[in-house]
């Protein structure tokens, strides 16, 4: 009888870590989105693709972080109190997909003690490592583009780890990257990977279903995978009626996105249309050769929103300035109480 009940016992307690396993991420600390308004000085850079060189050019021309020596893998916070955010794909295709975690793992709390801030968003390269794709890719695609995926494999074993260790939920980069945010509404601004998605959502069901995702743990699914949705939609651009009722349905009056290279112009460059949309995929990883580095910067003066495009390899130029409304200055309640309640 005692052996029936500890039996029980252990069932139930079996099921309990299952629960709590499958639970896993804190929302309170590690929410699904991140609002900011009033942020004077923003940076955002696009996809860096373990392209560790074209990454610290575009930090430099940003002037807000410098490499700690010329052959580095570390950065020194040079940003002050501005907020830099990155758009997701810091892995694959270059040589150092891990060296780029660790750089800005590294630089996060420098920028926090300076009064900054860097918000690394979730791309769907980093979807793809946790759902073993990239290793999948690395065996079975055919040349060059197999390397491209072997390479990010080479980046955690050249220093020594086990990449399976080191991206599972109990991995140092496997859970750092199952914390990260989907998207931050800045300034009034949304930023996200993919862009829009061709089923619009409102922000709180939008971070409802990434929750659920997140939460089932299979990242062969849902959101995740979802290729008309916020990770891997395309040309959603060229609809402007969809554009409109995204951005209504979000609250936001514009988007920052990365994903795709020269998405609305020439490849190399951070291109806008409508004064409502932004691509900063630049193509800096030499695997296409597109670009040496470079970052959107956003500025608030007086009531104007202004929106700069700075690069590595050539000047810089201006996107276009809007009038921010006085929406763009509200608190992120809605965001908060979503995070709290679901």
């Amino acid at each position: 009888m005692n052996k029936i009940r500890m039996i029980t016992v252990l069932m139930v307690f079996l099921a309990a870590v299952s629960i709590v396993a499958a639970a896993g991420r804190d929302w309170e600390n590690y929410p699904a989105y991140i609002e900011l308004t009033g942020q004077k000085v923003v940076y955002a850079i696009g996809d860096i693709h373990g392209a560790f060189d074209e990454f610290a050019a575009s930090l430099e021309a940003l002037k807000i972080a410098s490499r700690t020596a010329k052959d580095s893998f570390r950065f020194k916070w040079t940003g002050g109190d501005a907020l830099l955010i990155l758009t997701g794909d810091l892995t694959d295709r270059g040589l150092h997909s891990k060296q780029c975690y660790d750089a800005v793992m590294d630089l996060m709390p420098q920028a926090e003690k300076a009064g900054g801030r860097i918000i690394e968003l979730l791309g769907n390269h980093e979807v793809m490592l946790l759902n073993g794709q990239i290793e999948e890719w690395a065996k079975t695609l055919k040349p060059p583009k197999k390397q491209h995926y072997q390479n990010t494999l080479d980046s955690f074993t050249r220093d020594g780890l086990d990449f399976r260790q080191a991206i599972s939920e109990n991995g140092v980069y496997g859970r750092w990257i199952r914390n990260l945010p989907l998207f931050a509404i800045v300034n009034g601004f949304i930023f996200n990977h993919g862009g829009l998605s061709n089923k619009p959502l409102t922000r709180s069901t939008l971070a409802a279903d990434f929750k659920d995702d997140t939460n089932a743990g299979d990242y062969k699914k849902g959101i995740f995978m979802n290729t008309e949705s916020y990770l891997w939609n395309r040309d959603w651009w060229n609809n402007s009626e969809l554009v409109s009722e995204n951005l209504k349905l979000l609250g936001v009056m514009g988007v920052v996105f990365g994903h795709t290279v020269g998405a609305l112009g020439t490849k190399g460059k951070i291109s806008s249309k409508e004064n409502r949309i932004i691509s900063i995929d630049v193509g800096m990883t030499p695997t296409y050769g597109n670009s040496k580095g470079g970052g959107l910067m956003m500025t608030i003066s007086g009531d104007q929103l202004n929106f700069k495009a700075v690069y590595a390899d050539c000047p810089e130029e201006a996107l276009f300035s809007i009038k921010m409304p006085a929406s763009a200055y509200r608190a992120g309640g809605e965001a908060a109480a979503v995070e709290r309640s679901h």
